[in-house]
């Protein structure tokens, strides 16, 4: 091998090691690959050496020693070549993490107009890709990030190096999971799994993002398992970013399950990071995480610092989607206190939670905004009451946290992360008329319709009162934050209906097994089936016949599964679908037979006569009849010596 070709696979080395998350060996690959290019006087390939040294420099937090090497780099490569526009990127990164974004941005689109002159896509595709995650996605132009990325991907799979891809994938995750769209969150996480190193920055993103997801859900065990996971990753590639995040996550969770302490101590390591790389975006995130954890811990002072902190930080640089966050907690706060200055600090985060697009992270942090929104339009000040009504008007735009409501075994909700309180619903029939609504064409009655199926023998006056009461209890269980008269997100009494809405991806498992079960999918069927449909209302007449057809239907996709399983010879799983069947249903023939031949399939032939004999008896008593032949001559066969 040549020198030039062992430049050439000393630089592949660096970007690999690099990638898997071995910083120390890729800078030794690029000091290497470095000294070789001087020693040929490869002013081209020097430059490139000294791009992957400040590449890997700045995975450190080195942006000073990262920037060095690209100035150097700009005096060696040609005007028109790739290592001139790979100079340029890295210094974008290093004035984006240095607290100059408009500079960030000027070199950026230098070094992308740069890719498309030469033809270079691996330059245009870390072009696009460092546009989107650090200038687009951090001052919240969330739709502008999602293009860039996604040009980036479509360019890198076109063009035959998807490995490329994983920045954009990355990029493409977070910003779902920031605006709460967990299903594109994790469907982009699937494919980014795929083109990741195992203990390299992304797959330490990888599993910071599918913790905050389970986070989210109220997944806690799952949500701690990840971010644990993401803190080994970190402490053992020492990447920057992973090592702040990690902390981030851990501080999030640990407020979360109330432990304040931890939350706070975890977010003050965060900060430790972001202030020892002269972050600020970093540092104010910190700022905003530990401002949480003080004010949990009951130090108002304190959180109040902090959050002036990090809208110090982040105002500057136009961080306008965690800088509405920081406004939002600290109206918040101040309301808390009484101070006299709330109604301009929520004055000012409204309007950015409005004309931003973030009316969603109101409704995230509902239980500080919707006070905060319900007293704005009551202000006697009338810009305040203004920015309010505008974002309310907003709020009722977004799609709430998604319901996961069971009914087969018992009545049981979930809001998002939230599990509504099983008592709550059993006050004022309110987990009644739920159940109702939900086996009503469209999930909507007209008040006359709920008052006839729920308070039929109650006189009109005190039906209207009971089913007021129903209707706010119901409404106060599924959005315990919802201010008196405010618009609830889930149940809507207009215009002489009542009408239950379920944003998705709400989920209800009676209608999840049907839609299986008209698949003719008895496995996916029964995996939703937790017992009898609405126990609670087992003798309400509005729930007999779904509970009667429901009865059936899994009855018989137990029937099917049973057939499946003799057919694999598994005869325990068999045997046990029939018994349920059975459980229910004694004098159900099929459930016996295919029971009978189950037990037969594992040599239980005084099993399978006990089956015979019990249906036997049952028909015999009840109903005055003899089994099924096709029964009878089994039997007769099994008592054959």
């Amino acid at each position: 091998m040549n020198s030039s070709d062992k430049v050439i696979l000393l630089l592949e080395e660096s970007r690999a090691f690099e990638r898997g998350g071995e910083i120390a060996a890729a800078i030794r690959c690029g000091q290497q690959a470095r000294q070789l290019t001087q020693a040929l006087d490869d002013s081209d390939g020097e430059a490139d050496a000294l791009n992957v040294l400040a590449y890997a420099h700045i995975r450190l937090g080195h942006y000073h020693q990262a920037q060095e090497f690209c100035r150097q780099a700009l005096t060696l490569a040609g005007v028109d070549s790739h290592g001139r526009a790979e100079a340029l990127l890295n210094l974008s990164i290093c004035a984006n993490e240095t607290n100059d974004l408009n500079a960030s941005e000027a070199y950026n689109l230098q070094a992308v107009d740069l890719g498309r002159q030469i033809g270079d896509d691996r330059i245009l595709v870390r072009g696009l890709h460092s546009l989107s995650c650090g200038i687009y996605m951090p001052r919240g132009q969330f739709a502008l990030s999602l293009a860039a990325d996604e040009e980036a991907i479509h360019i890198a799979r076109s063009r035959g190096f998807p490995e490329f891809a994983w920045g954009p994938l990355l990029t493409i995750s977070w910003v779902y999971w920031l605006t709460g769209q967990r299903h594109l969150a994790e469907a982009r996480l699937k494919e980014l799994l795929q083109v990741i190193s195992s203990g390299s920055l992304g797959d330490g993103y990888w599993h910071f993002i599918h913790a905050s997801l389970a986070l989210d859900a109220g997944e806690y065990e799952t949500a701690r398992d990840l971010f644990s996971k993401t803190f080994s990753i970190a402490e053992s590639n020492g990447i920057a970013e992973n090592l702040f995040f990690a902390r981030i996550g851990l501080s999030r969770l640990s407020r979360t399950i109330n432990d304040a302490s931890a939350a706070f101590s975890w977010a003050s390591e965060a900060l430790s990071i972001g202030e020892r790389i002269g972050y600020h975006h970093l540092q104010g995130i910190a700022y905003i995480e530990r401002a949480r954890g003080a004010w949990a811990l009951g130090n108002l002072s304190a959180a109040k610092d902090d959050l002036h902190s990090a809208i110090h930080r982040l105002a500057p640089l136009r961080l306008d989607y965690d800088l509405a966050l920081a406004e939002l907690l600290l109206a918040a706060l101040l309301r808390q206190q009484n101070q006299l200055n709330v109604d301009a600090i929520w004055q000012q985060s409204a309007r950015r939670l409005a004309q931003g697009g973030f009316a969603y992270l109101a409704e995230r942090e509902r239980a500080l905004a919707f006070p905060l929104i319900a007293a704005g339009l009551t202000s006697s000040d009338a810009p305040t009451a203004q920015a309010s009504a505008i974002l309310l008007e907003h709020l009722q735009r977004v799609s709430p946290a998604p319901l996961k409501i069971v009914t087969l075994g018992g009545l049981r909700v979930k809001v998002g992360g939230y599990v509504v309180d099983s008592q709550t619903l059993r006050q004022r029939r309110a987990g009644e008329l739920l159940g109702l609504l939900l086996v009503s064409p469209g999930r909507s009655l007209s008040v006359e319709q709920v008052i006839d199926a729920l308070w039929p023998e109650k006189e009109p006056a005190a039906a209207q009162v009971l089913f007021h009461h129903a209707t706010s209890t119901l409404r106060r269980a599924l959005e315990p934050d919802l201010p008196d008269k405010f618009p609830s997100f889930y149940l809507e009494v207009k215009e002489g209906k009542v009408n239950l809405r379920l944003p998705p991806p709400s989920t209800v498992d009676f209608e999840t097994f049907e839609a299986h079960y008209r698949r003719e999918e008895w496995a996916a069927a029964l995996a939703w089936c937790g017992g009898e449909f609405l126990p609670e209302y087992r003798y309400a007449d509005w729930s007999a016949s779904r509970r009667q057809w429901l009865a059936q239907d899994i009855q018989r996709a137990e029937l099917e599964m049973a057939k499946i399983w003799l057919a694999e010879n598994e005869w325990f799983k068999a045997l046990e679908a029939c018994r349920k069947v059975l459980a229910i249903e004694p004098w159900q023939d099929q459930a016996v037979l295919l029971g009978m031949r189950a037990c037969l399939g594992i040599g239980d032939r005084s099993g399978a006569l006990r089956l015979y004999k019990s249906l036997e008896k049952i028909l015999h008593d009840e109903l005055g009849i003899q089994p099924p032949v096709e029964l009878q001559e089994l039997a007769r066969t099994l008592r054959k010596p």
